[in-house]
């Protein structure tokens, strides 16, 4: 007899073991929460909340480095039931601190698995509590490759996330590497590197925003500031 993976994962045992794995695991007993995950995993080796748990504490438990990229890359495989989903939002985002170097794939994930549009509000949260967290913990502006300016357009583009644009935005006086923040305004080649790298990209990103009762606002306040940015760079 076939068992679709929704009805198999919400099978007794396997909710049972799921449940306490995460229960130990928001609670930082990873030991725990990693013992109680293979149980899960022994009884539906594919259940991606259980997986990430696993990985977690492989990574920044026992210093397993890579364990999390392999998590990602098997998760892009796998077709996502909507529990498995919202679980994996309650411990992406119960886990921020550690995984803010994952901003892209944990958000990739999500949005993947969470098309429907009667789980846009509930996508557009969480996107709007990770991208902001992840941004204003950069260490420069280097994290804004094209791949990831592409990525924010896509987003900005489909989903309403005024909190990822606005810490997008106040990263041009707040990035550690703006010339606001090192006082390094009269270092031209500096000063053109971040104008080329960051504010311009930020100001695409902007552009790029859906239509809302946001994009107006963003628009201008991204004209005030880029005009600050430049009449500064030109002194």
């Amino acid at each position: 007899m076939y068992y679709s993976r929704a009805r198999l994962g919400a099978t007794g045992k396997i909710a049972f073991a799921k449940d306490n794995a995460i229960k130990f695991f928001k609670g930082g007993n990873c030991p725990e929460a990693r013992k109680f995950a293979a149980d899960v995993l022994n009884m539906m080796q594919d259940n991606a909340a259980a997986q990430f748990m696993v990985a977690y504490c492989d990574e920044f438990c026992e210093g397993l480095s890579g364990s999390m990229t392999v998590f990602f890359k098997r998760a892009e495989d796998i077709p996502l039931e909507y529990d498995e989903v919202r679980d994996l939002i309650d411990l992406f985002e119960s886990t921020l601190y550690n995984m803010r170097d994952f901003e892209v794939q944990m958000v990739s994930l999500v949005v993947a698995n969470m098309q429907s549009m009667e789980d846009r509000s509930r996508l557009e949260s969480f996107i709007d509590a990770v991208c902001p967290f992840c941004i204003v913990r950069y260490a420069s502006e280097d994290f804004m490759t094209a791949e990831r300016e592409s990525f924010y357009q896509d987003i900005a583009a489909n989903c309403n996330i005024p909190k990822t644009c606005l810490a997008l935005l106040k990263g041009i006086r707040e990035n550690p590497g703006s010339p606001y923040k090192t006082g390094s305004f009269t270092l031209r080649r500096r000063t053109s590197y971040f104008l080329e790298h960051y504010v311009e990209p930020v100001g695409r990103i902007v552009n790029s925003m859906k239509a809302s009762q946001y994009k107006q606002k963003f628009l201008v306040a991204y004209q005030q500031v880029s005009e600050q940015y430049r009449s500064m760079a030109s002194q």
